[in-house]
C-alpha cells in the first residue's frame, strides 16, 4: 500500500489517481499528522509519496518522523518548489519534480518498492 501526502487536494487526488490506475492499494493524507497516523495504525504501507513543503511539517520531517515509527517505509519526494531545503535534507530519497507524469511516477515507484 502506497501513502500519498501532499496539502493541495488536486495533487493528492490526482497522484492517488494514477497510482490506483498502475494498480496499487492507496491511501493518502493532507498533511504530516494525519500521515504519521496511518503509518502507526497501517502496517500495509510499506511507500510513502510526500510533497516537500506543507504547512506545519515539510515532507523531510514527516520523514524522519515516519521512519522512527516505522525503519521499513519507503519515501519518495513530490515537489513542485523545495523552497530553502537543501538537498541533503532528502537523505537519499528520490525527488520526482511536480509537474510529473503517470509514467515517470511509475518508474520511481516501481524503483522504490524494489528496494
Amino acid at each position: 500500500m502506497i501513502l500519498v501526502v501532499d496539502d493541495d487536494a488536486r495533487i493528492r487526488r490526482a497522484t492517488a489517481g494514477a497510482l490506483s490506475a498502475l494498480g496499487h492499494e492507496v491511501v493518502s493524507a493532507s498533511g504530516g499528522a494525519e500521515a504519521l497516523g496511518l503509518c502507526a495504525d497501517r502496517p500495509e504501507i510499506s511507500l510513502v509519496v510526500t510533497d516537500v513543503l506543507m504547512p506545519g511539517m515539510r515532507g523531510p520531517e514527516l520523514v524522519s518522523k515516519a521512519r522512527a515509527l516505522r525503519p521499513d517505509l519507503r519515501f519518495i519526494y513530490i515537489s513542485g518548489d523545495i523552497g530553502d531545503t537543501p538537498p541533503d535534507a532528502f537523505g537519499g530519497w528520490p525527488l520526482l519534480p511536480k509537474p510529473f507524469t503517470a509514467a515517470s511516477l511509475s518508474e520511481v515507484v516501481g524503483q522504490a518498492l524494489a528496494g
